[in-house]
């Protein structure tokens, strides 16, 4: 139950995250933190849940050296990078190839969408320092939590994490 509760946690801080990301092109490091320590607890309390115990650290290790890299070529911000890295923990090995397929449609789909709102520009008066107002000034800029989101709540869907946690609190419900 307590697994459970700290996913739904997880998709929350996930969502806000996402609203962060496009408002202000920034993942704040709290929402990394909370990603994080929601996995400690929920490990902590159920590492079966999680499947075999080394999984989840050796995808979060692969993601974080993967992201790094893109960080130091300045294809990927730094909150993008942990965000990633730590919601890589809760996938798993197991789920990281799903989770990086995901991840990159969306983040296609956000690409197309920067590069028309640079182009057309059908905003007016977008808010300050976000993603939109960035691009239609001719800046580039891709609110790449979003996908980092996507991919993480997909590849959770595809593993069926989401749904076992689901089926864990209609059992203790009845």
């Amino acid at each position: 139950m307590v697994v459970a509760l700290l996913t739904c946690l997880v998709l929350v801080v996930t969502l806000m995250s996402c609203v962060s990301d496009v408002s202000r092109l920034r993942i704040p490091n709290t929402h990394v933190m909370a990603v994080l320590a929601a996995f400690v607890v929920a490990y902590a309390l159920s590492p079966q849940s999680f499947g075999v115990w080394w999984h989840p650290f050796a995808a979060g290790a692969v993601f974080l050296v993967i992201t790094y890299i893109m960080f130091a070529l300045r294809m990927l911000g730094a909150g993008d990078a942990k965000m990633g890295a730590a919601l890589a923990l809760w996938v798993g090995l197991p789920g990281l190839m799903a989770y990086v397929m995901y991840m990159a449609i969306m983040g296609g789909v956000i690409g197309v969408a920067s590069l028309v709102i640079k182009k057309r520009k059908p905003f007016k008066n977008p808010r300050a320092g976000g993603w939109i107002a960035t691009v239609q000034s001719g800046g580039n800029a891709v609110p790449y939590g979003i996908a980092i989101t996507a991919g993480a709540w997909g590849a959770m869907l595809h593993n069926g994490f989401i749904f076992h946690q689901i089926d864990e609190v209609i059992k203790i419900i009845h």
